[in-house]
C-alpha cells in the first residue's frame, strides 16, 4: 500500500473544468446590503467556503435564495447521518463530473469525519470493499438515479430495510438537489477557492484494493 494524493483522482472522462467562469463573482461594490447581509450569515453561519458560489448566484439573488433555502433542509439540516448526507453529494459529484462540487465536498466530508480511504472508496462505486450495508445501496442509489432517472425494485426493497419512507424521500431530493447544483456549477464554471484546492491537493489516499473480487 503506499500514498496517493487525493488531487489525482479524476472520473473516467475526466473533470468538467472551465479555464475562466461564464459568469463572474459579484465584487464588494456590486453587492446590495441584503446581499451583503444574506453572505455574511451564509459564510459565518453556515460555516461555507464557496463565497465564489455565492456571489456568482446572487446575480439572480431572488431564485438562489429559495435555492439555498431548500437545500439547506437536506444538507446540513437533513434527518440523514452527515456521513451518510456527504457520500451521497460526493457520488452525485463523481457521477456528474463536477470538479468544484466534488472539491468542497471533499473538504466538507473531511471536516464530518470521513476519512481520505471513504473518500477514495466513493469514487469505485458501491462494489467496493468496506462499505457497510446501508453505504453501499445509499451509493447505489446515487447511481440509478443518475444512470436511469429512477431506483430499481431491488435497491428500493434493500433501501428500505435502512431508510424508512420520510428518510428515501430525503435522500431522492438530495441527490435531485446536487445533480441540479453540478449541472449549473459545470455550466458556469465557477471557480474553485484556493484554501479548498489546497485540502484536495494536500490530502493523500491509502492505495490498495477496493474491490470486491
Amino acid at each position: 500500500m503506499y500514498e496517493i494524493p487525493l488531487s489525482e483522482l479524476a472520473p473516467e472522462r475526466g473533470w468538467i473544468k472551465l479555464d475562466s467562469p461564464r459568469l463572474l463573482p459579484l465584487k464588494n461594490e456590486e453587492l446590495s446590503l441584503g446581499k451583503k447581509l444574506a453572505l455574511d450569515i451564509m459564510l459565518r453561519v453556515g460555516k461555507a467556503r464557496c463565497p465564489n458560489l455565492f456571489r456568482t448566484m446572487f446575480r439572480n439573488f431572488r431564485v438562489f435564495l429559495r435555492f439555498a433555502a431548500f437545500n439547506a433542509t437536506v444538507m446540513p439540516n437533513g434527518k440523514l447521518s452527515r456521513r451518510h448526507t456527504e457520500l451521497a453529494i460526493l457520488r452525485v459529484a463523481w457521477k456528474t463530473r463536477s470538479y468544484y462540487e466534488w472539491s468542497q465536498h471533499v473538504e466538507i466530508g473531511l471536516r464530518i469525519g470521513l476519512t481520505s480511504s471513504d473518500i477514495h472508496r466513493v469514487t469505485l462505486g458501491p462494489e467496493a470493499n468496506n462499505w457497510t450495508q446501508v453505504e453501499a445501496v445509499i451509493i447505489q442509489t446515487v447511481d440509478e438515479l443518475i444512470d436511469d432517472k429512477a431506483i430499481s425494485s431491488e435497491t428500493w426493497d434493500t433501501l428500505s430495510a435502512y431508510l424508512d419512507e420520510r428518510l428515501k424521500i430525503e435522500l431522492m431530493f438530495l441527490v435531485a438537489s446536487y445533480n441540479s447544483l453540478a449541472s449549473i456549477l459545470n455550466s458556469v464554471g465557477i471557480q474553485l477557492e484556493p484554501d479548498v484546492e489546497r485540502v484536495v491537493m494536500e490530502t493523500n489516499y491509502i492505495k490498495e484494493t477496493l474491490i470486491n473480487s
